[in-house]
């Protein structure tokens, strides 16, 4: 699962002591640092076959290893770091200069992986407004631009955004009903990747959040279904 992945484990500083020479110690962190590399590198073809399954259902999962369990991952590998730090290298002062590169990568590394969850995420939640769209959850709202809540949309928010976000999401949705769209809404085609998906739009949903919102046809002319919500990352679109 990816949730369960791990970007460093604390035995691959073990060998490292008071005694143990600067040649070696350096090898110690090359080795963990080549380790946390393989590590990304196994968590992105993990994350891929997430993707290749096309199973909505990690869209939580995703979310939860992107916003909660790699910033907590992150946080206990550079306290691990530190312990060594202050077993070895505070008494060994010639070896500090060893551990910033380390932490560095590790802090790095857990980002990238972050974005990778998120990239999934947000192509998982394109497909599922594509294949599994929802109807008009309520009359159509709107003057210059005409909109409605997708009857699958309550469901989704509640999957990716605390009550406070779902409120603030709300308040925003209420203007883009105005005319013209307020440009801080930064209404726009949904990007992929560099790839804009035929039929879906993106709006900000308040504080870093977007929605998804699919395109429809009726006798008035062209509205939009809201069809989810979640965390937006701008990496998502590069």
């Amino acid at each position: 699962m990816v949730t369960t992945h791990r970007l460093f484990a604390d035995a691959w500083l073990d060998a490292l002591s008071v005694e143990t020479p600067s040649d070696a110690a350096a090898s110690v962190i090359d080795a963990a640092l080549a380790r946390v590399d393989e590590a990304l590198d196994q968590f992105r073809a993990r994350v891929q076959e997430v993707e290749r399954g096309g199973d909505s259902a990690r869209v939580a999962p995703l979310l939860r290893a992107e916003t909660a369990i790699l910033p907590d991952a992150a946080a206990t590998a550079d306290d691990a770091v530190h312990t060594v730090m202050q077993r070895v290298a505070f008494k060994r002062r010639a070896l500090l200069p060893l551990f910033p590169p380390l932490l560095e990568r590790l802090r790095v590394a857990h980002g990238e992986a972050a974005v990778v969850c998120a990239r999934t995420r947000w192509r998982l939640m394109a497909r599922r407004a594509l294949a599994d769209p929802g109807g008009p959850s309520s009359p159509i709202h709107g003057h210059g631009t005409r909109y409605v809540k997708s009857d699958r949309f309550d469901a989704r928010a509640v999957e990716s955004l605390p009550p406070g976000d779902r409120v603030r999401a709300d308040r925003a949705l209420k203007r883009l009903g105005e005319s013209p769209i307020p440009v801080e809404l930064d209404f726009r085609p949904l990007e992929l990747g560099g790839v804009a998906v035929a039929g879906l739009w993106s709006v900000k949903a308040g504080g870093s959040n977007r929605f998804i919102l699919r395109q429809e046809q009726d006798r008035r002319g062209p509205f939009f279904i809201v069809e989810d919500v979640g965390p937006w990352r701008d990496e998502v679109a590069v």
